[in-house]
């Protein structure tokens, strides 16, 4: 499949595109909008505006490449989901294709001021049964 190839990148247009664009109109999308270099092989990725399609373009070393699915049931996932991300893992791409939502984990820093500070310095003395080997620490 077209990503399976070493070094591939997955970028995203920000914004919600007629479904009815087609190749000249995606790959002028991606060059003046993006400033992608097409010939490199990465996927373009861009949304339906209700989340129903999405279309993936790239170049495959012959030509442009044009994927488009459309879910039977349920949306793919909403542009803002992906929080102003303009790129993505492989990883996340083929779950996007397989209708998954991506979400970031949001960390609370305020809970980490709670949590009890153990200087590095301070190690606890462990009795280790024996035949088992201590290194020096």
């Amino acid at each position: 499949m077209f990503l399976d190839r070493k070094g591939l990148r997955a970028f995203v247009y920000r914004e919600s595109i007629d479904m009815r664009c087609g190749f000249e109109r995606l790959h002028s999308l991606c060059v003046h909008q993006m400033q992608a270099i097409m010939d490199q092989g990465h996927v373009y990725l861009f949304f339906g505006k209700n989340r129903k399609r999405i279309k993936a373009i790239f170049y495959d070393g012959t030509g442009l490449v044009l994927i488009s699915k459309r879910m039977e049931k349920g949306n793919f996932m909403s542009l803002a989901e992906l929080l102003g991300r303009s790129e993505v893992s492989l990883s996340e791409l083929k779950l996007i294709f397989h209708g998954s939502v991506i979400r970031t984990p949001i960390v609370d820093r305020s809970m980490a001021a709670l949590a009890p500070q153990i200087p590095v310095t301070q190690r606890e003395a462990v009795d280790l049964p024996q035949g088992f080997l201590q290194t020096p620490g």
